[in-house]
């Protein structure tokens, strides 16, 4: 772990000033998603080192690629970053392989490894908790977009996020907001007659 230190120090240099600059995804995310893949890694017994830093190498470039309006590139401009990344250090091949792996299939629904189902059961906390949610809105609100398209991306990534849960403990942890959000967004819709 203290060789995984080094690296995530290094990879946290590189990455949040590009957060800063491009404002995706956010610090918050950033650090809450690595935050829920430890822990639950730590749960389940899975390789911590490679889910920290396929936590973190995950989102590396969608600042990037939403600023270049190739935000479906993301996960090909990650997966090269951390290719090059990781030319400066004598990692341990399996390692690196899981880190791969988490980059690759973070937005998938059947995992080649515990650790990148573990990174992209984590990634679905950024939509399932109403506190990411209101602040989603408030983002996506300063970006030009009206209410009423806010309302139909905040609804299309919960049900998104929601169906992608694979890990019981996650679905267990997020039923109960699902719901929540789910109600309070119809009633939104119904509020202001968008049905």
């Amino acid at each position: 772990m203290e060789y995984t230190e080094v690296l995530v120090n290094d990879l946290d240099n590189e990455i949040i000033p590009e957060i800063m600059k491009y404002g995706a995804p956010t610090l918050e995310d950033y650090n809450d998603v690595t935050s829920i893949a430890t822990r639950l890694a730590k749960e389940l017994n899975a390789d911590i080192d490679a889910v920290i830093l396929g936590a973190k190498f995950m989102h590396s470039k969608l600042g990037e690629a939403i600023s270049q309006k190739k935000w479906g590139e993301h996960t090909n401009m990650a997966l090269g970053f951390a290719l090059s990344f990781f030319q400066n250090y004598p990692i341990n091949e399996s390692i690196k392989n899981k880190v791969l792996t988490c980059i690759k299939e973070h937005r998938e629904k059947t995992f080649t490894c515990r650790e990148a189902e573990i990174c992209a059961n984590a990634n679905c906390y950024r939509y399932l908790i109403p506190k990411k949610i209101l602040k989603m809105f408030y983002n996506l609100k300063s970006q030009g977009y009206n209410f009423e398209e806010i309302l139909f991306i905040a609804q299309e990534k919960i049900e998104q996020k929601w169906n992608s849960l694979t890990l019981d403990i996650c679905k267990k942890e997020l039923e109960s907001n699902y719901y929540k959000i789910k109600e309070f967004l119809e009633l939104c819709k119904r509020e202001n007659n968008l049905e």
